[in-house]
């Protein structure tokens, strides 16, 4: 095909579509990709009469980008309406309409009042000419189109493009336009008969291509009068329709049993709870918002492509919006979204299927299960599971297996909470066959499908999950749900989240009020290791440990900083409340603590919402993975507590002092450790002894052992400085984390003797 001159715009011819109805009856057609839009394209070469020649035959063909053919006002929306241009329309363009004029003749943009500013587009099969081309845009919609052309209108594709612009042209062109009088494009008109008159032309020179081109305008005529009356039998899309629903406690009652962290009995502050919606009861909303859209009574028989973006939380307290949008391909077919939170589509019916249609119950292999090791009862008394009595619906739990589970839900009277037992039945497969990454939480749903009604509060519905796809991310399962014997329901691609934890983090999880994330270590301080490296995982962790206040201040710290400052608020509770433990105290829930700082950055514990402390010093570090936490009782007398710091054995360029680089080099030759290790000590044991100072400046390690540093704070002039014994060891990340090794430095205070002779030197 031989190149376009710069700047042509056509719109593909195509081959004769097979003869169909005329779309005004209802025929379904098929609309072809390749509709006219405006831009630079090659054009199909055709025989070559001149320019003037054409437009004498034919003035108000010749225009620029589009060609304005008769079609009644009343298919096209006014000026700036938002409707989105049906499909047997051309894309939208900016060009406004212009009479024909030769290239360099300075056309005049005449613009058409139905047709300004709509956001419809001239039909796809209307001739377009520039650059001295013109063509005709295939008149046969794609596959799927609800508007097709009818037979006559076929435009046949073996003859190649006509150029209109030979030496001469303009000139002949003009003397056709004179002569007609002036050009507009032709006029929008509401009848076949008038737009075959609009479409007229006077009599063409003789000429061995005139009567196929005549032929070729006439069918283009034919076409846009058909589209004009499948234009008119066109059925109006039903709009979307929005609901408000509230979601808090007071709206969901249910929800105050599908909280997420537990706390003390009377707990005033819901969101230290956190109660969520659970992703089923968003599809119950979304579900009676369909069938409360449609008219007439229908039925919810499945919901396709169901997507779980976020949290849905109810406190504090808020409106979301469900809106759904009849599809309008798809009869029965309704998209629905709850706020920015979730989505799905909802396919409704007159009634359920019959019962020949419904599926037979998936057989089971004996010899592939085995009997489970807790009862339902257990996994809701040992916090197996979160939920409460609402939601309790899991009353056995036949059996188990390496890729499936089984068991019976009694349904619950919460809207949702059938299918919520679904999704614990699932997570408590993952947690009886897998000791990492053991939580989840449903994001999608590939497909629900229901043969009947939902059943009632307290009926009795047995529940398959066979496993589909376990990665390190994700749990993927499908679903069939029985009763009586006959299937009511079949879920497929339940799709879950995978979060981190280990069997270090699992009771915290269960009952954090007496167990802690962090491990006591000789000499009384607390170490803990960042086990939820990712995001949505530190998420979770975040809430169980921190209250409203500190969730505020957690929010405030740099994005880079976060990890470190949690993995030290954690090490700090877990210090305290072990503290209490060890003085005979109760279960005490993390959020119970809070860890303020002073004026000075110092930290600082105290009760809240009833709890109460007594005075305590406290002291924090972290680094990396590890965080580390020390607190003792305070002394009335003393200004100076304990103090503790924790650096990276890595190679590090780091200012000593001339004395404390001679020190250095004499530790390290005595072959104990490496020089990296020891500055590694140095580093935490001035950080631990700036801490305990609460001056932090001119601090100096004046003797090291194997065990312990001796480090001296500069006082006022003349008065001697202040000494600290100061104590060390080595940790390092345990697997499954980056492989680093780490120098614990801690001290309980100064000392008020000289301890030269206890430093091992």
């Amino acid at each position: 095909m031989p190149p376009s001159p710069p700047g042509a715009d056509y719109a593909a011819a195509g081959p004769p579509h097979p003869a169909s109805a005329n779309p005004a009856a209802g025929t379904s057609y098929d609309a072809r990709p390749h509709q006219a839009t405006a831009g630079p394209h090659h054009p199909v070469p055709l025989s070559p009469p001149s320019a003037g020649e054409a437009a004498a035959l034919h003035p108000a063909v010749a225009v620029s980008r589009y060609a304005a053919l008769p079609h009644a006002a009343s298919t096209l929306p006014e000026a700036g309406t938002p409707h989105a241009a049906p499909p047997h329309l051309a894309t939208p363009s900016t060009h406004p309409l212009v009479s024909p004029s030769p290239p360099g003749a300075g056309q005049a943009e005449v613009s058409h009042p139905a047709v300004a500013g709509s956001q419809y587009a001239v039909p796809p099969h209307v001739a377009t000419a520039s650059a001295g081309y013109v063509a005709v845009a295939d008149t046969h919609p794609a596959a799927g189109s609800a508007h097709a052309a009818p037979p006559h209108a076929a435009v046949a594709d073996t003859h190649d493009p006509v150029p209109l612009s030979p030496p001469g042209a303009a000139q002949a062109a003009a003397s056709a336009r004179s002569a007609a009088g002036p050009q507009y494009p032709v006029p929008l008109s509401p009848t076949p008969d008038t737009a075959q008159a609009a479409l007229s032309y006077p009599a063409a020179p003789a000429a061995p291509w005139a009567a196929e081109f005549d032929a070729l305008l006439r069918e283009t005529a034919d076409a846009a009068a058909a589209l004009v009356a499948a234009g008119r039998a066109r059925t109006v899309v039903p709009r979307a329709r929005t609901y408000d629903v509230r979601v808090s406690t007071e709206a969901m009652p249910y929800l105050r049993d599908h909280c997420f962290f537990p706390q003390r009995s009377g707990w005033p502050d819901e969101g230290d709870r956190w109660p969520v919606v659970p992703a089923t009861t968003i599809v119950q909303h979304l579900i009676d918002a369909a069938e409360h859209t449609a008219d007439g009574p229908h039925v919810a028989v499945a919901v396709h492509g169901a997507r779980f973006d976020q949290w849905v939380t109810a406190t504090p307290p808020s409106t979301v919006q469900v809106t759904v949008t009849p599809s309008a391909t798809d009869p029965g077919h309704y998209t629905a979204t709850f706020g920015r939170s979730a989505r799905g589509t909802v396919q409704l019916a007159p009634r359920y299927p019959d019962a020949a249609e419904r599926p037979a119950p998936w057989r089971i292999d004996p010899a592939t299960e085995r009997i489970p090791e807790h009862t339902a009862a257990q996994i809701y008394d040992e916090r197996w599971m979160f939920h409460g009595p609402a939601f309790q619906g899991l009353t056995r739990i036949t059996a188990i297996g390496e890729m499936q589970v089984r068991g019976t839900i009694t349904t619950p009277a919460a809207p949702g909470a059938l299918l919520d037992n679904v999704g614990q039945l699932l997570g408590y497969w993952i947690m009886a066959t897998r000791t990492e990454r053991s939580v989840v939480f449903p994001v999608g749903m590939r497909l629900m499908r229901f043969y009947g009604p939902p059943p009632r509060p307290g009926t009795a519905v047995e529940c398959l999950v066979r496993i589909v796809a376990l990665t390190d991310a994700a749990l993927e399962a499908d679903v069939q749900l029985l009763i009586g014997g006959e299937v009511w329901a079949e879920l497929h691609g339940w799709h879950d989240r995978r979060f981190d934890n280990d069997p270090q983090t699992r009771p915290v999880e269960r009952f954090p009020q007496r167990n802690t994330l962090s491990r006591p270590q000789p000499g009384g301080w607390s170490l803990v290791y960042e086990r939820w490296p990712d995001l949505a995982s530190r998420d979770l962790i975040m809430r169980n440990h921190l209250g409203g206040a500190e969730r505020a201040e957690y929010a405030r710290q740099p994005p880079l900083g976060r990890r470190q400052w949690l993995l030290g608020r954690i090490a700090a509770k877990d210090a305290v409340r072990r503290w209490l433990w060890e003085q005979g105290e109760g279960p005490v829930f993390p959020a119970e603590i809070r860890v303020c700082e002073d004026e000075h950055g110092r930290p600082y514990a105290v009760g809240v919402h009833g709890r109460t402390l007594p005075p305590l010093d406290l002291t924090l570090a972290h680094r990396a993975e590890a965080g580390v936490a020390l607190v003792a009782p305070r002394h009335p007398s003393e200004q100076r507590g304990p103090g503790i710091g924790i650096g990276e054995v890595a190679e590090r360029d780091v200012a000593f002092a001339p004395a404390e680089r001679a020190l250095l080099a004499t530790v390290t030759a005595a072959g104990a450790a490496s020089a990296t290790w020891w500055a590694a000590v140095f580093r935490a044991a001035k950080e631990a002894v700036a801490k305990a100072d609460g001056i932090g400046r001119d601090t100096a390690v004046v003797g090291a052992g194997h065990t312990h540093l001796t480090v001296e704070v500069a006082t006022a002039p003349g008065h001697p400085p202040r000494r600290y014994r100061v104590h060390c060891t080595r940790t390092a990340n345990p697997s499954g984390l980056p492989g680093r090794e780490y120098a614990v430095a801690w001290t309980t205070g100064p000392g008020h003797r000289d301890q030269d002779e206890e430093t091992d030197q």
